[in-house]
């Protein structure tokens, strides 16, 4: 698994959260005002824990940035980023994941 890497500036990181924030509102057909509410369960908080998955996978943007620009605690997060791996054993799920990461690191330049 190939991720874009790191970036130096915060700035970078913080786009790389919006755009996974932005995939994964897509995928799941949830506003991105959605996006950063305390609603629990539903398709909004999968678009948020796959959002979160996404950011530090491809963009390796670490716990403490994904907090602070997302308003959710490290542990929060790391939580999110679990349920997305234990979903992926799931064939179906896995090969969408797989598909988003590749068009990911397209988006950000980076060869599969």
């Amino acid at each position: 698994m190939t991720s874009v890497g790191i970036f130096e500036n915060g700035e970078e990181q913080t786009k790389s959260i919006w755009l996974a924030e932005s995939v994964a509102a897509g995928v799941y057909g949830v506003p991105m005002d959605e996006m950063r509410s305390r609603t629990r369960g539903g398709e909004a908080e999968k678009a948020r824990q796959l959002a979160a998955y996404l950011a530090r996978v491809v963009f390796e943007v670490g716990f403490s940035h994904l907090a602070k620009v997302t308003g959710r605690s490290r542990a929060a997060l790391w939580h999110a980023c679990k349920c997305v791996e234990q979903r992926r054993e799931e064939p179906q799920f896995d090969t969408a994941v797989e598909s988003l990461e590749h068009q990911l690191r397209m988006a950000a330049g980076a060869a599969a």
